[in-house]
């Protein structure tokens, strides 16, 4: 197939875009499709070179660090985006330019009206199928997730779905999502039954990563490190393992264990406290802190030397979304600690191995830690036997075979 991936995000290299559309294009060009990537028209360097680009789009909805536009402020935004991106790729098509697929791999209701008038305008000429990717939650949950919520600010991208509803089964469009979760509060937003597609990563040849020969056991002189990575945000939990670490010290049960915390900034908590590296922690040879990645090759070497993942993210914001960190983890046979009750759950009991906690719980997370390390080398061998079946499920093979059987129903 002849691609058009749409991410504008892709401008620098903060953030997971680059790496995810990297994932996605060269494994796509392995398996012989053409693909090309419209990014944003001041893309750096790095992502120019990297990638088969097309610098296109003027305008970007991330990476902003305005404060957000409200009322009919937002209103006038949503429409300056949607006619912006519709001008940037209509040129595109209309210089001759075709594609089998055109797939946005994040979209927002700041784009969704641009495609309505690409489907409107260039149906038959300039591509074959639409694809609209979707990952962001659209509602809220109560207390014991019995029931989902959703705002009535979400109106406006319910009524936009609905018309894409009305356009499916007389256009080649389709709107796709990454979990079932997601896909069910679409469904309840909306009334449509989104497709899921597999969430494409892939790792490097690990032994250029590794730093020695990681045979660590629980009774062997090298401590078992436990990495947690990724932004440092309210919805990660930072708070929650810097107390469980403190728990363990206070039980004197760290024996032979290690953490790298990587900590990108401080965050405020829903009640205004501000969250910083604690002093305490910094004083411990035990714990190591470590700045943000400045390219995905330490990303990887942190990875590779890590023997246990630990994800302290609260319940609210992974119920339903997946984690990327956990994926790359179960691929590169490294168990993990994660939140009971969530995505990374159903994930750990299909494709990983590690040991739950509940949720937000400091004290609980401190018993997972223990159990992790105490059965490290069954919890080892469990995540290297079926790190085998995780690479072919979530590669992008998988991911353009899904959109290959794609096809529109009358």
């Amino acid at each position: 197939m002849k691609i058009l991936i749409v991410e504008e995000a892709l401008r620098g290299l903060k953030g997971h875009w680059f790496q995810y559309i990297s994932d996605i294009v060269n494994g796509g060009l392995r398996v012989g499709h053409q693909i090309e990537v419209a990014v944003h028209k001041d893309a750096c360097k790095e992502i120019l070179e990297a990638l088969p680009c097309r610098p296109i789009l003027k305008k970007t909805a991330f990476g902003g660090s305005a404060a957000p536009a409200r009322g009919f402020s937002r209103i006038k935004q949503i429409i300056a985006h949607n006619r912006s991106l519709y001008n940037d790729l209509s040129a595109l098509l209309a210089a001759g330019n075709t594609y089998d697929v055109i797939i946005a791999t994040t979209v927002r209701i700041d784009h969704l009206l641009a495609y309505v008038g690409l489907l409107l305008h260039f149906r038959g000429r300039g591509f074959g199928k639409l694809v609209l990717l979707f990952i962001e939650s659209v509602g809220r949950y109560t207390s014991n997730y019995s029931q989902l919520h959703i705002s009535a600010k979400l109106y406006p991208l319910k009524a936009i779905l609905i018309l894409f509803r009305l356009l499916m089964g007389r256009y080649p469009v389709f709107l796709v999502t990454e979990s079932q979760g997601l896909a069910r509060q679409y469904e309840q937003l909306c009334g449509v039954n989104f497709p899921i597609v597999p969430h494409v990563t892939a790792l490097p040849p690990w032994k250029v990563y590794q730093s020695d020969e990681r045979n660590v056991s629980v009774n062997s002189d090298k401590p078992i490190v436990l990495g947690a990575f990724g932004f440092t945000r309210f919805d990660k939990g930072l708070d929650i393992l810097q107390d469980a670490i403190r728990i363990l010290g206070q039980r004197d049960a760290r024996r032979n264990m290690r953490f790298v915390l990587q900590w990108t900034g401080d965050y405020r908590l829903p009640n205004g406290t501000r969250v910083c590296k604690d002093p305490q922690l910094l004083r411990d040879s035990f714990v190591q802190y470590i700045p943000a990645f400045s390219s995905s090759g330490e990303y990887y070497e942190q990875l590779a030397n890590t023997d246990i993942m630990v994800m302290p993210y609260r319940r609210a914001f992974y119920f339903d979304k997946l984690s990327r960190v956990a994926i790359d983890a179960a691929l590169a046979g490294v168990p993990f600690v994660f939140p009971s009750g969530t995505w990374l759950e159903s994930f750990a009991n299909v494709h990983g191995s590690g040991v739950a906690f509940r949720a937000e719980d400091p004290f609980s997370l401190a018993d997972a830690i223990f159990i992790a390390v105490d059965t490290f080398e069954e919890i080892k061998s469990k995540a290297e036997t079926r790190r085998q079946f995780v690479a072919p499920a979530f590669s992008a093979k998988a991911f353009f075979d899904c959109i290959a059987g794609f096809h529109a129903t009358t």
